[in-house]
């Protein structure tokens, strides 16, 4: 099912205010330790660098790869397809063992029918359109879920990007911070409706919804782009 996603472009006492409105109202997300966690993600796109593209020109329907890990990047990594469609979204993925993740890198994985759907789309699309790692993006997460609505709300802060991909996988790796200090993400993602109550509570009538895309911006940013 396709969802809805709302994002916020905020400062630092904005997302701090949402943050005490909304965290007595609904629980933690239940992967979370110590209020946050990070989440690290390495991006693929084409030679023709058709992801970028279709991001730059807001094509309605389009599909991006990434592997994502978090705190402990060799615990447990994760590929994922993100398709979007007229600003909403649904994601289809599988775990990934290293031995695998390793293999994809490599350039050396080969066809197998037991594949997970997602595995099987990212190896046609690595041998056909010649898809490869573009970009890392890494930041902190705190996020807060209700399940009438399917709705997960997230504060996105100190966001960062890296072309160190042979460190993908290290508890540390170099980066550049995509915004200044005092700028992060809030983000409401919800099936059909989003429950009245979250509406009315993140409601200020003084943030205002970007399409604020971590992969396109950081590459404009790497590039030498002004973001902000």
């Amino acid at each position: 099912m396709y969802r809805n996603e709302m994002k916020f472009l905020v400062d630092e006492l904005t997302l701090q205010f949402m943050q005490r409105k909304l965290e007595p109202l609904l629980p933690a997300d239940r992967h979370q330790t110590d209020g946050s966690y990070r989440i690290r993600s390495m991006y693929f796109d084409t030679y023709e660098r058709k992801s970028y593209r279709e991001n730059d020109a807001g094509v309605e329907e389009r599909k991006k790869y990434r592997i994502r890990v978090y705190d402990q990047p060799k615990e447990y990594i994760r590929l994922e397809i993100k398709h979007k469609l007229k600003g909403m979204n649904v994601k289809e993925g599988c775990q990934l063992s290293i031995e695998t993740y390793q293999q994809i890198i490599d350039r050396s994985l080969r066809f197998d029918p037991s594949y997970p759907k997602a595995l099987t789309q990212l190896y046609l699309d690595m041998s056909m359109n010649l898809l490869r790692p573009s970009i890392i993006v890494e930041y902190e997460r705190a996020a807060l879920v209700y399940d009438i609505g399917n709705v997960r709300i997230t504060f996105d802060r100190n966001i960062s990007y890296s072309h160190e991909f042979d460190l993908f996988l290290e508890d540390e790796i170099p980066k550049t911070p995509l915004l200044p200090s005092n700028k992060h993400v809030f983000e409401v993602k919800y099936d059909k409706v989003l429950p009245e109550f979250i509406s009315q509570t993140i409601e200020t009538g003084e943030m205002t919804r970007t399409t604020f895309s971590k992969f396109y911006l950081s590459h404009l940013h790497a590039e030498g782009e002004r973001i902000i």
